[in-house]
């Protein structure tokens, strides 16, 4: 062995030979250290970096793409459930393009892939029954696109074609989708999966379509009667109203009373959920105005002769003459026409209009101590009463003349809800759970200083206090002992002996120093003086 190790190793066992127990469990937990941290970065420098290749794969596309690694013979991880396959870093692309010239990547389910393989003597049914599940599996696929939709199913009935109009039936779809957590679809959305299915299926109409979730929710179902759609609903809209007027009520007077478990309101809502259509014709004949006018005037005038058919004596050609009658006539006609203003109304009544409210509320009073320190019941004042029935009032929209009523009553909820309070060991369990656990950290934190580094630091600091007590008591003995001193040096190390050996001559140079200052006092009282004034001028 060269020279130099020998050195090394004769100094490493000096050293563990002079170290204490302490020392060395610290030699032993360095070099463990540092043995562990030099393979960890050994395991990481040799460790081979995994990416991903595809995530949030199908089971089907998963188990394809993981038998095309397995012919490759690539190191593969499957993570996430098996959702999620990570390979080497380096091979990734190279690994992407390989699996998509293979082309098995299609999504959950069957689509129109089925068709790539074709089978010699297939019936004419298997292959209705292959175009269906394609389909439908086409179908999942576009609808699985939507980030709120976890997974989904589609059921398609297509009924053969018949020669016959009156005989043909419609097919018909149903879709159920499973939503992601916290999500859920708009209507926006929902139409557009009908709209989907509508034209991607020969023959579908809306009104064959539903559509619901995993959790019994509708979430699209064919139009129908407005009276049968409001006959399933009509009841659950009245509890919602009336639940909505119990909660407002109760909200309210909480504050007033003392909190909500001292107030019960009760609401019962007549809803006319009858459909109505009015038509009105009203005619106003005090605002009427001239609509058109016709006036017509005929003056007529007219004369007659009578005589005897012997010519005038002084005749000349102006005909017979006689006696004559002349008629005259004035007529004047007027025709005036009024309009009357006339007022059309066709009112369509709402549906779920409100009857009739009853509402019962019941508050508690008051409990104060008697004289003799016992809790008992006050119950609310009149104008209390009053003042809690009129915001009751305003609260549910009250309406006299639909004839709503509302009893406001007062009675003892019983002491139980005043002093029900939480008892002392309660309280105490509450306040533990509280402080509990930053008195468990504390007490954790104690419990390892007492238990873990008191007794190494104990360990550490006790040899140097044993060697101050050992040499304390070796230099204490009487001279009558000074044999069994060297028998007792033996048995300490060098170290500590060379420590005694050093303390011993610091004492006989002080004893010394105090014997000479005492023979010569002047002299060291001036040696003591030129030391003074010499730390002065240095200051």
């Amino acid at each position: 062995m060269p020279k130099f190790f020998t050195e090394i190793w004769q100094y490493i066992v000096t050293l563990w030979e002079k170290s204490t127990l302490a020392q060395r469990v610290l030699y032993i937990g360095m070099i463990a250290s540092v043995v562990i941290v030099f393979l960890v970065l050994l395991f990481l420098v040799n460790k081979t970096e995994h990416k991903v290749l595809y995530s949030n794969l199908y089971s089907e596309d998963a188990a394809q793409v993981v038998e095309i690694l397995k012919k490759q013979k690539i190191d593969y991880k499957l993570v996430d459930g098996g959702r999620t396959i990570l390979v080497p870093a380096e091979q990734v692309y190279n690994l992407r393009l390989s699996v998509a010239a293979e082309g098995v990547l299609h999504g959950q389910g069957i689509g129109f892939e089925i068709f790539d393989q074709n089978k010699i003597g297939q019936t004419d049914f298997v292959q209705r029954i292959n175009y269906q599940r394609a389909l439908q599996g086409e179908l999942t696929r576009t609808i699985m696109e939507f980030p709120e939709i976890k997974s989904a199913r589609v059921h398609l009935v297509l009924p053969q074609k018949s020669l016959f109009i009156e005989e043909q039936k419609h097919p018909s779809a149903s879709v159920v989708v499973k939503l992601k957590r916290g999500r859920s679809l708009k209507k926006e959305q929902i139409q557009s999966i009908v709209n989907l299915i509508t034209t991607g299926v020969e023959g579908m109409s809306p009104d064959h379509i539903t559509i619901s979730d995993t959790r019994g929710n509708v979430l699209y179902e064919p139009e129908t009667d407005v009276l049968d759609r409001l006959s399933a609903t009509q009841l659950d809209y009245q509890l919602n109203l009336q639940r909505q007027l119990e909660k407002r009520i109760e909200q309210l007077l909480a504050p007033i009373v003392g909190g909500p478990e001292r107030v019960i309101a009760r609401v019962n809502a007549d809803l006319d959920f009858s459909q109505k259509t009015i038509h009105k014709e009203l005619y106003d004949p005090e605002t009427q105005v001239v609509r058109s006018e016709q006036k017509n005037e005929e003056n007529t005038r007219a004369s007659a002769n009578y005589g005897t058919n012997v010519p005038e004596p002084a005749y000349r050609g102006e005909g017979y003459g006689g006696t004559g009658t002349i008629t005259e006539t004035n007529r004047k006609t007027t025709t005036t026409n009024y309009e009357i203003s006339k007022e059309e109304q066709q009112i369509v009544a709402p549906i779920g209009e409100v009857r009739r409210l009853s509402v019962a509320v019941v508050v508690d009073g008051r409990y104060k101590k008697n004289k003799d320190g016992e809790m008992v019941y006050e119950p609310l004042s009149e104008q209390e009463l009053a003042r809690i029935e009129e915001l009751v009032k305003n609260a549910v929209g009250f309406d006299q003349t639909r004839g709503d009523s509302i009893e406001i009553s007062n009675l003892s909820f019983g002491m139980e809800t005043l002093e029900g309070g939480k008892s002392w060991m309660e309280i105490v369990a509450l306040y533990f759970q509280s402080i509990g656990k930053p008195i468990l950290n504390t007490l954790i934190i104690l419990l390892f200083i007492l238990l873990v580094v008191r007794p190494i630091v104990l360990a550490i600091l006790k040899p140097k206090v044993i060697e101050e007590e050992e040499v304390e008591e070796i230099e204490g003995l009487p001279e009558a002992e000074e044999e069994e001193k060297p028998a007792l040096l033996e048995v300490l190390d060098e170290e500590t002996q060379a420590a005694m050996e050093e303390k011993k001559q610091i004492e006989d140079q002080k004893t010394l120093a105090i014997q000479l200052s005492n023979e010569h006092f002047d002299q060291a009282f001036g040696v003591i003086k030129k030391w003074i004034k010499e730390e002065v001028e240095e200051v």
